[in-house]
């Protein structure tokens, strides 16, 4: 053990040489060599070192810091662009998102003034009725009409003062002057009304008769009402929104309107409005902050909406992590640099140490026993020893968590990506599907008039065949709304296990002898908000698929119980209360590689002619248009469990309605039916059928088209009119103008699209594709 302490005591002594530049002699002469080495009390003994432990310590702790620190400045001045471009990106859509507000506030507005356009008053000059017509339209409030001449913009009509009372005269100010020489619908610059006492814009609509320009009708609207559309848009806390006329002035503002409506905005933004139709630059807010401003021109009016973000709020969290992180950096490196330099002075007193022993062993003087710190050195290197262990068990858990991360992070890309997919399938779907039920429609109304004229049964076969294949048509297309979610659903509060025992039979029918069909469903079961018939069909395209699956026989098993979600308990973040059916079988199961497809319209792994590829496709619709979801899961060679989650319904199940009366076959009918359809063919065979069962029928194809015929003062008893139509304006609207004008009109409504579906407020529905005789029900139905 005395040889041990000798020979650390050696190698101390060549690195301490090393340090004065001279260890390379040193460790080429033999051991007794060492013994020359000065004695650490001389003066001098230190003079020729030109970098000592304490400077090597301190050079080593830069050298390891200094890549991480460059590193991690790197990554967060990049982690600070990527912030800051994010938030611009959310400037200029949240300024794209206001100005089609604006844009569609202006076309409501606009439709009032073409109703008023297209009135018999209007277009016979009748002055009185006119006023009339448009005191009866129901404005918001602060609204009024005002026409006036096109010759010397005399004013006609303003309703916002009394009946009767004095109209004060008027001139062809500029505004009136452009919307004429325009030719079509325009808003103004903004103007201080005297009337309302309040800053206000018109949108100016000319008025031609006979080709030539007679009336400028205006609507005024006051500047707070889009003051309001732009706070109900809840900009973020420091967003500045606002609307600007073509000259500059402000319309409407979110911050202090009542300061600056009124007021023009700055130079350089009224130049770059007027230069582009959109864009972004810094500047100026009127309050002197400087700002970010994304601005966007309103498609339909010369109008430009902005939105405002003060500069040094873009990129701020990202800035605030940055100089955290720095800070932290900067500290990380002062304590590094304090410890190095603690260490060094540890490590100074027992080099030195031995270099006065080896010293005294070249004199052959008694080198003293006592420690010397090597064994406190010995316990500092078993410390660093398990601080790598620590380090490096670390590590392995860091880069564990990594790849779980990683391993997540994929996981819930392709859940999105799969997301995505069948959204966009859905919506090529939903689109082809109401396409083909128009032509459906047509392709039935025909064939109804061929019936009613068939001389002999060989023609009538043939035909109902026909309408045999139609059915079938419907069908298929029922099956793609439900997949695409657009089918016109009729959600009612649902007994599940009610429904389910009542379809025992219907199910046995569908399985086969060797399969068994149990059921668990408890009497304390919740009722469901969904389609009853959508239900029971999503159930047997369920069981219809498991008995596939189980050739050689099976058990299917339908279990029910109330959940509780939480939005982590599913994909789609559903939560509340909701209804589980769970539908498990025995059968072959599913090949993990084919799960992600098995919604897919058309999907199908059955034999070509044993499968439509529809039925879970159909399930998977109806349980997100229901507002639920379904889930699939399967172990091959185990079974199979699709499981739908339905939510709950707030009341009790209805019971079920009378049964209707049948329509008479020799009833006659005495009532016009105003039919809107912007489809051709679908119009054309809809009148002929109304026409020959004894109905008076109006035809239009557009919404503004069927408001004149309303206005003209015929006889009309219903509106049958389609929901989605082109013109800017729906059935479901066009029928609200409608009860305005005749409230004694009856209506009713048809589609075979059903997404973003308007309230109905009451309103009929019929779904397309419809038989002649199913319209007939309903129009009998509205006496």
């Amino acid at each position: 053990m005395a040889g041990r302490p000798a020979l650390a005591r050696g190698h101390d002594v060549a690195d301490r040489q090393d340090l004065t530049g001279k260890g390379a002699a040193v460790r080429a002469m033999p051991a007794p060599a060492l013994l020359r080495v000065r004695p650490a009390g001389k003066p001098g003994a230190a003079a020729t070192s030109s970098l000592g432990v304490r400077g090597r310590l301190l050079l080593a702790a830069v050298a390891l810091l200094l890549p991480p620190l460059l590193g991690g400045a790197l990554l967060l001045g990049g982690a600070y662009t990527r912030e800051r471009r994010v938030a611009e990106r959310h400037l200029d859509e949240t300024a794209h998102m206001l100005s089609l507000a604006v844009d569609q506030q202006l076309g409501q507005s606009q439709a009032y003034l073409r109703a008023l356009v297209a009135s018999p008053a209007m277009a016979a000059g009748d002055i009185a009725a006119l006023e009339a017509q448009a005191r009866a339209i129901d404005l918001p409030k602060g609204y009024w009409f005002r026409l006036a001449s096109a010759i010397d913009g005399r004013v006609l009509i303003n309703t916002a003062l009394p009946p009767g009372a004095p109209l004060p005269g008027g001139q062809l100010g500029p505004n009136l002057r452009a919307a004429l020489d325009s030719g079509h619908s325009r808003v103004g610059t903004l103007f201080n009304s005297t009337l309302t006492n309040q800053q206000a814009i018109a949108l100016h609509e000319p008025v031609y008769r006979d080709g030539a320009p007679a009336y400028v009708l205006s609507l005024v609207m006051p500047s707070t009402e889009f003051t309001q559309l732009l706070t109900d848009q809840q900009l973020r806390a420091g967003w500045i929104g606002a609307v600007v006329d073509r000259s500059g002035g402000i319309i409407a503002r979110t911050r202090d309107p009542d300061r600056y409506v009124g007021q023009k905005a700055r130079p350089e933004f009224i130049e770059a409005f007027n230069n582009r139709t959109s864009g972004r630059m810094p500047g100026l807010s009127l309050e002197g902050v400087p700002i970010i401003i994304s601005f966007r021109h309103t498609p339909s009016q010369d109008l430009v909406v902005s939105v405002a973000a003060p500069r040094d709020e873009l990129g701020r969290e990202a800035w605030r992590g940055l100089l955290v992180a720095m800070a932290g950096a900067v500290a990380l490196f002062a304590l590094a640099m304090g410890l190095a330099l603690r260490l060094a002075r540890g490590i100074t007193y027992p080099v030195e140490q031995l270099a006065a022993r080896a010293a005294s062993l070249g004199r052959g003087a008694p080198v003293p026993t006592e420690t010397l710190g090597l064994a406190e050195a010995d316990a500092v290197a078993k410390v660093l020893a398990d601080a790598g262990q620590r380090l490096a068990r670390s590590s392995a858990e860091q880069e564990e968590k990594v790849r779980a991360a990683v391993a997540e992070a994929e996981s819930a890309n392709t859940a999105l990506f799969q997301a995505h997919r069948m959204e966009a399938v859905g919506r090529l779907t939903g689109g082809i599907a109401h396409d083909f039920n128009n032509l459906l429609q047509a392709v039935s109304g025909c064939l109804d008039m061929l019936m009613r004229r068939a001389a002999d049964d060989r023609s009538r076969d043939l035909i109902r065949a026909g309408m045999q294949a139609i059915d079938r048509g419907a069908g298929l297309t029922r099956q793609l709304m439900a997949f695409a979610r657009r089918q016109a659903l009729r959600p009612e509060p649902v007994d599940v296990a009610d429904l389910v025992r009542t379809m025992r039979q219907l199910l046995m029918h569908a399985l086969r002898a060797d399969i068994v069909l149990e059921m668990a469903l408890p009497q304390s079961l919740w009722p469901a908000m969904a389609d009853p018939a959508q239900l029971e069909l999503a159930l047997l395209n369920v069981a219809v698929n498991a008995r596939d699956a189980m050739p050689n026989g099976g058990v299917l098993r339908f279990v029910a119980e109330n959940v509780t979600l939480a939005p982590d308990h599913t994909e789609e973040g559903l939560k509340g209360q909701f209804v589980r059916l769970a539908i498990t079988d025995t059968g072959s199961g599913i090949d993990p590689a084919v799960l992600p497809h098995v919604f897919e319209p058309f999907f199908t792994t059955k034999e070509v002619g044993k499968g439509s590829g529809l039925g879970l496709s159909q399930v998977y619709g109806f349980a997100r248009q229901s507002g639920g979801t379904v889930h699939l899961d399967s172990v091959p060679g185990v079974g199979t469990t699709v499981t739908l989650f339905l939510p709950r319904a707030a009341d009790a199940p209805r019971r079920p309605a009378p049964v209707v009366e049948v329509r008479p076959a020799d009833r006659v009918e005495t009532r016009t039916v105003l039919v809107v359809e912007d489809d051709a063919t679908v119009s054309a065979t809809v009148a002929a059928g109304l026409t020959e069962r004894g109905f008076a029928v109006l035809q239009a194809s557009r919404a503004d088209q069927a408001l004149a015929l309303l206005q003209n003062g015929d006889t009309i008893d219903i509106l049958f009119s389609d929901i989605v139509m082109p013109g800017g304006m729906n059935g479901v609207d066009l029928a609200k103008v409608a009860l305005v004008l005749r409230p004694d009109l009856a209506v009713l409504l048809t589609t075979g699209y059903a997404e973003n579906l308007p309230p109905l407020e009451g309103m009929r529905l019929l779904p397309k594709p419809y038989r002649m005789e199913q319209l007939l029900e309903a129009l009998d139905a509205l006496r």
